[in-house]
């Protein structure tokens, strides 16, 4: 007889021995910060017993973010209001869980009025990196009036930042949530460059592409925008 590679624990829940975090993508347990800083093999969510409606969800990439789910009482629906992403200094478990609570101790119509106006926001934030390095390229190459008179690119040097955004940033990060970019990544990817993993080795070509990405995420997080919370 093959001895079975899943138990159920004190919860009730079962843990598959192999690939643990892969058996089920959504527990209910007591959040803490650590199991924030969890690595997954897919993203994860990861709903809080001791705060009912929060829940932290994990990317493959470590971004935990921490949302709370509620009843729209106007109509009936569930909805989901986002909280924020953990960070071990400035937003941890214990400061998700007072959010939610200041925002319950609020009343019904008050909070869905907060989280509507998030709508807008989530959406921007959903955006990958792609679509932001599209959408800067035609910001910086749109035609202003500059002092003189004539119309010239917004960012006369323009062709030389799209360049190091295409070559190095898109085909690494393309496909990622800007949001969930992290330093780690950028750092990767500039040693990469350095490692000649990009053509040929280039300490320089590594510089240029820093100053790109950090342009290019400052761009994204400029009021109006706010593709992005902060730069990486």
């Amino acid at each position: 007889m093959v001895p079975s590679l899943r138990s159920r624990n004190h919860n009730g829940y079962y843990h598959d021995h192999r690939t643990c975090w892969q058996a089920r993508p959504q527990w209910h347990i007591i959040l803490t910060d650590r199991l924030c800083e969890k690595r997954v093999v897919k993203r994860t969510k990861l709903y809080d017993r001791k705060c009912s409606g929060l829940y932290v969800s994990i990317t493959t990439a470590g971004v935990a973010t921490f949302s709370f789910k509620f009843t729209d009482r106007e109509t009936g629906k569930q909805r989901t209001g986002w909280l924020g992403v953990y960070n071990p200094e400035t937003f941890t478990v214990e400061d998700a869980r007072s959010k939610v609570y200041g925002l319950k101790a609020m009343g019904g119509d008050a909070l869905a009025e907060t989280f509507r106006d998030q709508q807008t926001t989530k959406a921007k934030r959903g955006k990958t990196v792609a679509e932001i390095i599209d959408d800067r390229i035609k910001w910086m190459k749109t035609l202003v009036k500059k002092p003189d008179g004539e119309m010239r690119p917004r960012w006369e040097s323009w062709e030389n930042t799209a360049s190091h955004l295409d070559r190095f940033i898109r085909p690494r990060l393309g496909k990622k949530l800007a949001m969930e970019v992290t330093k780690p990544d950028i750092a990767t990817l500039s040693n990469d460059i350095v490692a000649g993993k990009f053509g040929k080795p280039s300490v320089s070509n590594a510089r240029h592409m820093r100053k790109a990405a950090s342009g290019l995420f400052n761009w994204a997080a400029e009021a109006g925008r706010d593709y992005v919370t902060a730069s990486p």
